[in-house]
This record gives C-alpha cells, structure tokens and sequence, in this order.
C-alpha cells in the first residue's frame, strides 16, 4: 500500500493518485478523528502533517479543515494556517496563495491571514507566509489593514500577548504597508505620535521612503549569465555561512526572528536591486555546534523601497537575465564565497 509520502511525491509528478488515496483513506479518517481529540496546533511547534497536503482529494482531511476552525483558539487558527499552507508547499508544490483561498472557504477571514502574517515575521519559527499572501488579504480588507495600521485590533487579534509588546507587531505592518504595498498616505506617519519608540519609527520610515532609488531601464543586461542553479540543494555550513555573511555585510531576510536565520541579501539601494540566496533554518548562534543546511536557491528582485523577507514574493521575483549585469556577477561572486565555493 502506497504511504502519504509516496502520494505526495506522485502528485508533484502529475501522476493520478485516485486509487492509491482510495487504499489509505480509511488510514486517513482515523488520523484525522484522532487530531480531533488532541491539541493539534501547539505554538512553537513546527511540525508539519504530509496528511494536510492531500486536502483536495482526501475526503477526510477535507472534512477536518472545513470544520476546525471555529473549534481553534485565536493564536492557533494562525498556527494552523502556517501548517496548511507551508504543508502543502513543501510536499505537493502548492502555492501559497491557492492554500489560502481554501482557508478562506473553510472559515478563516482576511484579518486572519494579515495576522498570521505578522506572527509568522516575529515568532521564533521557521514556517514563512508570502507577502504575496498578505498583499492580497490587506487589499481585501483595507479597514482592518488601517486599523492595523493604527495600533488598533491588536488587542482582539494578539490577545495572547502583553500590550507592551504590540508595538513590535505594529512597527512590522507599517513596514510592510508602507515599503512592500506601496501605501503613499504618509498621515499616519507624520503624527505627533505619544509613544516615542512609535515616533522614532515612523521617522525611520519616513527617511526610508525619501530615499527612491533612481529608476534605471537601460542598464546592460548580462550575455553570459553565471549559473545559479548551482546554489540549489547545496549544503552551507554554519559557521563559515555566518562568518562570510558577516564580513560581507549582507543581510538577514528577518531580524525578527531571535533563533533562526534562513536567507541572506545582497542589496544595492541606488539601484533598487536584491538578490538573496535562501536556506533551510539554521541556529543564528553557533554556540551549539557548526550545523549546516540545504539551500533552496537564489532569487532576484527589484524594489522601490527595500523590504526585507525570508520569502522572496514569486510577484517580484526576476531572471537574473533581467538584472544589471554588474550585479549579477557581484551577487554570483558574493554568494559562491557564503556557500564556500570561492567566487
């Protein structure tokens, strides 16, 4: 009999699985009526279920979606949507936003995907939320992205967490709206504000959205384009990976996240151009010993305003064809000496 690993791998193929899903299903309405009696979504714990990834032909795993959300605490429907979605890229190749549109049709709102947002950018986690994702549910309901925003709902969203701890919250959705969405009314950020960590921020926004890279569209684009296919699935070492990164002055995809690092940027402001070579988790301290993991790959992109991310947005994601050319070799030279290729 086929496992859920085997039929996770078949659908990546394009294969039919209709019989083999037929042959564990029975398997598969037992597993789900057991995490029905369980606490199955324990913040921290980033276990992901295979099981999750076969929503749309298992009639049980369906099941348990389309009703456990109004059974799911606050803090654990963005938990499990974290699990849903990061399950079903991993296994089956899903796209994020598709896995959302199916939330959404099971009960989560899009408060909730911009909340789970925002935790998944200040837990101490590895599982990441496209932007893309959280654009899209910002968009949809702008009322809840502006009280956001201002500071407001937090209480009703994050009522697990102390209030002096919001802000870190707030500061990242203004961040987010201001530098990935492109939001362009600076009111907000141009109040007397009370708070005096609110006020610094804002001002540090402010400076940011001041300084536009000069738009460039007749740059030289590179004839002989390195290979960076190389990068994906390459194994980095810890310490050399931290230690190059370091003298380089590259930078983290998020330094909100206390424990792991997963991407590093090379980015030139002037011209508005990222490159970030992404990778499993890894420990931010060596302290426990020199691990190492896969790295996924390298990916390019163009912004206005930088906005840094573990999950480079498939919406901004460019060829490295499409780059200046000039770039292009320093990111191939930077990221061949992280990954202890020379360069």
């Amino acid at each position: 009999m086929a496992d859920v690993s085997e039929i996770c791998s078949a659908i990546k193929r394009g294969e039919d699985v209709t019989e083999a899903i037929a042959k564990i299903e029975p398997m598969l309405k037992r597993f789900c009526k057991r995490r029905e009696t369980v606490h199955p979504f324990v913040s921290g714990s980033d276990l992901l279920c295979e099981e999750d990834a076969l929503y749309e032909i298992s009639l049980s795993v369906k099941t348990f979606w389309n009703t456990v959300y109004d059974r799911l605490q606050m803090q654990d429907r963005y938990e499990a949507l974290l699990r849903f979605v990061n399950a079903r890229e991993q296994y089956i190749g899903a796209p994020q936003t598709e896995s959302i549109r199916i939330l959404r049709e099971c009960g989560w709102t899009a408060a909730d995907v911009m909340a789970a947002y925002i935790h998944s950018r200040v837990r101490t986690g590895w599982m990441l939320l496209s932007p893309d994702v959280a654009e899209e549910a910002a968009k949809e309901d702008w009322d809840t992205a502006l009280q956001l925003l201002e500071g407001k709902d937090f209480d009703i969203l994050f009522p697990f967490y102390h209030k002096g701890h919001q802000i870190i919250r707030q500061f990242e959705w203004i961040n987010f709206l201001y530098c990935f969405v492109g939001y362009e009314d600076e009111t907000f950020l141009r109040k007397s504000h009370k708070s005096k960590r609110l006020l610094k921020y804002c001002n540090q926004i402010l400076e940011k959205l001041s300084n536009t890279p000069a738009k460039v569209d007749d740059f030289s684009k590179i004839s002989n384009c390195p290979d960076f296919s190389v990068f994906q699935n390459i194994l980095l070492q810890q310490k050399h990976l931290m230690h190059s990164a370091a003298g380089q002055k590259l930078r983290k995809g998020n330094d909100q996240n206390s424990y792991y690092v997963m991407s590093f940027h090379l980015v030139d402001e002037q011209q508005g151009c990222g490159a970030a070579l992404c990778f499993e988790r890894l420990d931010k301290s060596p302290d426990y010993g020199d691990t190492s993991a896969n790295a996924k790959g390298v990916y390019f992109y163009r912004f206005e305003h930088l906005y840094l991310s573990d999950y480079v947005p498939k919406s901004r994601r460019l060829e490295a064809e499409d780059m200046p050319e000039e770039f292009v070799r320093r990111a191939y030279r930077s990221f061949s000496m992280l990954a202890g290729l020379g360069g």
